[in-house]
Parts: C-alpha cells; sequence; structure tokens
C-alpha cells in the first residue's frame, strides 16, 4: 500500500498516482501454444508494479479481461486523484 490519505492507506503507489489515462494502454501477448496474457502499459512499457493477468485461451479473451482492468484501474486513479493527491 501507499501512503495514507485522509487517515487511510493509498491504494495507488505514488510512482503510478501521476499517469495520465490516455498513456496507458493493454497490451496481449501470445506466450505459445494458444496462451495469452494482457499486461496494462504506459506507451510499450511496464507500469512500475506491473499489473498483468493469464492464461487465457484467446486473444479476445484477455483482451477483454485487460480492458477491463484498465477501466478499474483508471477509476481507482481517479478516485486517488480527487481524495487528495
Amino acid at each position: 500500500m501507499g501512503r495514507l490519505l485522509s487517515g487511510r492507506p493509498a491504494l495507488i503507489l505514488p510512482s503510478m498516482a501521476a499517469l495520465s489515462p490516455d498513456e496507458l494502454e493493454v497490451v496481449v501477448t501470445e506466450y505459445g501454444d494458444g496462451i495469452w496474457e494482457w499486461e496494462i502499459c504506459r506507451k510499450d512499457e511496464p507500469l512500475p508494479a506491473r499489473m498483468r493477468d493469464g492464461p487465457f485461451k484467446s486473444y479476445d479473451v484477455a483482451l477483454q479481461s485487460g480492458k477491463i482492468a484498465l477501466q478499474e484501474f483508471l477509476e481507482l486513479l481517479e478516485f486517488e486523484q480527487q481524495d487528495g493527491t
């Protein structure tokens, strides 16, 4: 957990709190034998605290899962920024 805000732990690392939503994207990679994984990246580079998941059996399922995770992260990021970061 990050620093304390309003008496509670911050949910996002300070180094990630300055990220802009338009900098983030979901990158899907195949690891062989039809195994796919997604990762949230900034300009094709992993984030300081890597966010990824897998294995998935298809590109489309991995991409959809990654998009959901990115949306949830952006909502949390917005909440943290509005809460005084």
